[in-house]
């Protein structure tokens, strides 16, 4: 996770808002850190999924799509889903 902090010139530009200005700021704040959160909480794709199930001693190539895809399924449900 990045750290961020704020300069001397952002602190200074942020004195001089006025109140829709720092409504705009805020919410591109907001934004750019629900976006990088989101790319931070990325997961495996249903490929890698399967790769690592295959991984396992005792399960085969059919018994591995089956798991991926039920996994696969249950991220669809969610909303968080990724399409392959």
């Amino acid at each position: 996770m990045k750290t961020h902090g704020m300069t001397r010139r952002t602190y200074k530009a942020i004195k001089r808002m006025d109140h829709g200005q720092m409504n705009e700021f805020c919410e591109r704040m907001y934004s750019k850190g629900y976006e990088e959160g989101k790319k931070d909480a990325e997961g495996l794709t249903v490929d890698e999924m399967r790769s690592v199930i295959l991984g396992i001693k005792g399960i085969g190539e059919k018994r591995a799509a089956d798991i991926a895809a039920a996994l696969s399924h249950a991220m669809e449900d969610k909303g968080g889903g990724e399409k392959d």
